[in-house]
C-alpha cells in the first residue's frame, strides 16, 4: 500500500486546504500534546471541521492558556514519562463512554543528551514511542466503539538516521547519539503502525505514521528540554520560536536556502496538514499501515537514500514491526486487547 495516491495536494498545503468539505460533528479526537506546536494546529483544525477534541496535556497551565479561545475541547493532564498517569488519562476517557474517531499521537521529544526515566529507558524512545504505544492499548475499548477510527502517530524524516536499536535500546552498550536516539524512537513509531494495522484493521480501525515536515519554528525545541535544561534555557528557545513564527522567518530562510524538493521549510500550521489528512481523508478508506508525508502516502527510498523525503525501507517492514511490537509490550508491560 506504501504508493502515492497523487493527491494534488504539496508540500505548503494547509489543513484548511484538506478539510474542504470535511464535517466532523459528532467525532470525537484525542491529540497529544495538542495545545502547543503543531498538536496545536491539529486542534484548531479538527475543531474547525465540527471535531470535540480532547488534549492531553503535561502542562496544564500552558495548555489553559493556548486552548482558552477554542472551543469544543478538554484538557486531561498526562505525561509520556509516568506510565500511571497515561493509565489514568486513558481511563477518564474510556469512562466517559464516548467513540474516539482519532487517535492523534502528536507529542514528543527530540535532540536531548543522553537522559534515561525511572525504570532506565532511554527518554527519547520511552517518550516517542513507549508512552504512545501504552496510551493507544489503553484507549482501544474507546477506538473501538466508534466503528471506524484512525490513529495517527507523528514520526520524522528523521527516521533515515537509523532503525530501531532492538538489542539495546536504551544505549547501554551502544555510543549514544542525540539523532540516533530520535531516529530509532521515530522508526518504532513508525512500525508501531504498521503492525497496528494488521491487528486493528478487523475492527475498522486504520493506523498510520506521519511526517510533518521540517518545522524550524516549532515549539518542539523547547519543549523537548524541559526539566533538562535551566527554565532560563527552556524560556528563551520558546521565545525565540515565537519570534520566528511572527516575524515569518520560515518564509525567509526558504528564500535564502533555495531548498530541493522536500526540504523547504514548512510553518507549524502547514505541519499539521498530513495529521488532518490521514484522519480525514476518504481516500484513505481503505488503507492503513503507510507512511505519510506532505498530504499523501510517501514513496520509498532505498536505505542510503540521502533524500529529505520519502520512507526508508525499515520503517515500513512488517517483520520488523512485529518485532517491534514484541519488544514494545516487553518494556512496557502492556498487552493490547485486539
Amino acid at each position: 500500500m506504501q504508493n502515492p495516491l497523487l493527491t494534488g495536494y504539496h508540500h505548503f498545503s494547509t489543513p484548511a486546504d484538506v478539510l474542504t468539505d470535511v464535517d466532523l460533528h459528532g467525532k470525537n479526537a484525542v491529540v497529544t500534546g495538542g495545545y502547543t506546536g503543531i498538536g496545536l494546529w491539529t486542534t484548531k483544525a479538527l475543531v474547525s471541521a465540527g471535531a470535540h477534541v480532547t488534549v492531553l496535556a503535561r502542562d496544564i497551565k500552558r495548555a489553559q492558556h493556548n486552548l482558552k479561545k477554542i472551543p469544543n475541547t478538554e484538557i486531561i493532564y498526562f505525561d509520556l514519562l509516568k506510565p500511571e498517569t497515561i493509565d489514568l488519562a486513558a481511563k477518564t476517557i474510556v469512562d466517559s463512554n464516548r467513540p474516539l474517531h482519532f487517535l492523534i499521537n502528536s507529542a514528543g521529544i527530540i535532540g536531548i543528551p543522553l537522559t534515561r526515566d525511572h525504570r532506565g529507558y532511554e527518554y527519547q524512545f520511552a517518550t516517542n514511542h513507549l508512552g504512545h504505544f501504552q496510551l493507544t492499548a489503553r484507549l482501544y475499548p474507546a477506538l473501538k466503539k466508534a466503528h471506524g477510527a484512525r490513529v495517527i502517530s507523528v514520526t520524522s524524516r528523521g527516521h533515515r538516521w537509523g532503525g530501531v536499536l532492538f538489542d539495546d535500546p536504551n544505549f547501554e552498550k551502544t555510543v549514544y547519539s542525540a539523532n540516533r536516539a530520535y531516529a530509532a524512537s521515530k522508526s518504532a513509531l513508525s512500525l508501531f503502525m504498521v503492525h497496528l494495522d494488521t491487528l486493528a484493521k478487523k475492527d475498522n480501525i486504520r493506523a498510520f505514521a506521519v511526517h510533518p515536515g521540517p518545522i524550524p519554528s516549532s515549539d518542539l525545541f523547547a519543549e523537548s528540554i524541559v526539566g533538562i535544561k535551566p527554565n532560563y534555557q527552556v524560556a528563551l528557545t520558546r521565545l525565540s520560536a515565537k519570534l520566528m513564527r511572527g516575524l515569518h522567518l520560515t518564509e525567509l530562510l526558504n528564500i535564502i536556502r533555495k531548498p530541493q524538493t522536500g526540504d523547504a521549510f514548512k510553518t507549524i500550521q502547514q505541519g499539521a496538514t498530513t495529521s488532518v489528512w490521514c484522519a480525514t481523508s476518504a481516500e484513505l478508506a481503505a488503507i492503513g499501515g503507510v507512511y505519510c508525508e506532505d498530504a499523501d502516502i510517501a514513496e520509498i527510498v532505498s536505505e542510503d537514500s540521502q533524500a529529505p523525503y520519502g520512507v526508508r525501507p525499515w520503517a515500513i517492514d512488517p517483520q520488523l514491526a512485529e518485532r517491534c511490537w514484541l519488544l514494545s509490550e516487553k518494556m512496557t508491560g502492556i498487552k493490547f486487547t485486539i
